[in-house]
């Protein structure tokens, strides 16, 4: 009986927190499977520890290496709920940012899809492809895009255009490509909305679309205006970025006809494959679905809401997916096109649009699972044999890990307790953030991430901050990154290379991996 009335209760609900339930339970479900399942020290260790010196009190950008500041915050605020800014605390702050992304993707699929076992086969779907776990922002800001694009198009009022902008603004504040992908996508969607369904008040709708974006992004105004110094270190981040005409490393794109698969076992094969198709109908997707678009009528774009705004955000994200064309670039951007390839049949009037439905919906859920599916933690730990995977204490929250893994981090705590008194500053020059708060540490450097060129001035900077701050050792590495041996160390970095080698000399630990050095400075 009380199972019925629970069930009947359930059903009451607005269907806003019923789908924001459902997304919670599934983003609870994956993070009891695989939350405590290994650690990324470069990149996952990269967002830790800014969000570990912001609770502190630093300024993203202005105090450390840093994406925007928005997510630094977000994490922040959840530590000081958490009262405990471990590696899992983290974890769970991001995965709620997750379930609130979660759910806008499913908003969007319930304007077609009704049935609620259907809405959660969607839903494991899109929570499949939400990866790497420190990347969370990425799909969930996406999805959130498609779903207010959506708003926009059943009614483009005054008010909606402002909301829209405010997302945009807000957007940017959590990554400014976010704001520039979600600028460009609202800002075709209103010219479509203007030219196929509504011709009217356009300067009005971009006028208070501007307005809710300035709203949005006002948090960084103010720490543009308000916080010393955070300015100077804001442009100098931008002058960075045209320096280096980049936004990442770019890799040749993965098509599906360049793997040798016969050097491949199966799962492999159908690995290399299944990404492989996804680069190649992300834009084929989008350019086919825009030219359909281009030569629907006004009544047949009526139908089509989510199929505009998943292309019209897809087309954008693109660029992310291709600006380092991996598996985890991939995840961060493919959102918009899941949803846009479900949504594909309801867009269109035939008889057989619902078995279409579930054929394209399990066939790409199949090439999910054989994808992102087994990139996951859960699954690299379950195909391991057990005895390679140990648990280990990090900052006081017990991970799975792999030996190897587990075996670098004992390591670096051997090195940090034998050889380095506490007043003695510690540089890890990988891309290892993640390896300051697990030694208890703090990098000496506004640099935590140094994979980048740097100017030879900045470099001056650099070995002066580094004596001023008696960093007495560092922990070197000469790793070609993706094979390139231009991206090595000494490359990227060569007066600080040449400093290390004239003012340091090599602790022979006969214990760090190869290519990597202790270096104690000379007396």
């Amino acid at each position: 009986m009380k199972t019925n009335v629970s069930w009947l209760y359930l059903q009451q609900l607005p269907t806003p927190l019923k789908v924001f339930l459902l997304s919670l339970a599934l983003v609870t479900a994956s993070f009891i499977l695989q939350g405590n399942i290994g650690i990324n020290v470069a990149d996952e260790g990269f967002l830790w520890y800014g969000t570990i010196h912001t609770a502190l009190g630093e300024v993203p950008i202005r105090d450390f290496q840093s994406y925007d500041p928005g997510r630094y915050y977000w994490g922040a605020a959840w530590f000081r709920i958490f009262g405990n800014d471990g590696i899992l605390s983290l974890r769970i702050s991001t995965a709620i940012f997750q379930s609130v992304g979660l759910t806008f993707g499913l908003l969007s699929l319930r304007r077609v899809t009704q049935s609620w076992s259907i809405l959660t086969i969607e839903g494991l779907l899109l929570l499949l492809w939400m990866y790497p776990r420190h990347k969370l922002f990425e799909p969930s800001i996406a999805m959130a895009a498609v779903y207010f694009g959506i708003l926009l198009l059943e009614r483009p009022s005054l008010l909606r255009h402002f909301i829209a902008g405010a997302f945009v603004g807000l957007s940017a504040f959590l990554g400014r490509n976010h704001g520039l992908y979600t600028f460009l996508s609202f800002l075709l969607l209103i010219f479509l909305i203007w030219a196929k369904l509504d011709r009217n008040n356009l300067i009005k709708r971009l006028s208070l679309w501007v307005a809710g974006l300035f709203v949005g992004y006002s948090p960084m105004f103010f720490m543009l205006v308000l916080v010393p110094g955070f300015f100077n270190s804001f442009v100098d981040s931008i002058k960075f970025l045209f320096r280096f005409g980049k936004t990442n490393y770019p890799l040749p794109v993965p098509w599906v006809w360049h793997p040798n698969y016969s050097e491949m076992n199966l799962i492999e094969s159908a690995n290399a494959f299944f990404i492989g198709l996804f680069f190649l109908i992300l834009p084929l997707f989008n350019i086919l679905i825009l030219i359909q678009l281009f030569l629907s009528k006004r009544d047949a774009l009526r139908l089509k809401h989510p199929l505009i705004a998943s292309t019209l955000v897809s087309l954008t994200y693109m660029h992310h997916a291709f600006s380092r064309a991996d598996l985890p670039h991939l995840a961060q951007s493919i959102h918009p096109l899941l949803i846009g390839l479900i949504s594909l049949p309801s867009a269109f009037q035939f008889k057989f649009r619902k078995s279409l439905n579930i054929v394209l919906l399990s066939a790409t859920l199949f090439a999910t699972v054989f994808s992102v599916g087994i990139a996951s933690p859960y699954y690299l730990k379950a195909t391991t044999p057990p005895e390679q995977y140990v648990k280990s204490s990090i900052t006081n929250d017990a991970l799975w890990m792999d030996i190897g893994s587990a075996s670098i981090i004992d390591i670096f705590r051997q090195i940090n307790n034998q050889f380095i008194k506490q007043n003695e500053g510690l540089l890890i020059a990988p891309p290892w953030p993640g390896f300051y708060p697990i030694l208890q540490r703090k990098s000496p450097l506004w640099d935590i991430y140094l994979v980048f060129p740097e100017t030879e001035d900045r470099q001056k900077a650099m070995i002066a901050e580094l004596r001023h701050k008696n960093v007495n050792w560092i922990i070197l590495g000469d790793v070609a990154s993706d094979g390139r041996d231009e991206l090595r160390f000494k490359n990227t970095h060569p007066l600080l290379w040449n400093h290390f080698q004239e003012d340091f000399k090599v602790i022979d630990t006969k214990s760090l991996p190869d290519n990597y050095e202790l270096l104690q400075r000379k007396k």
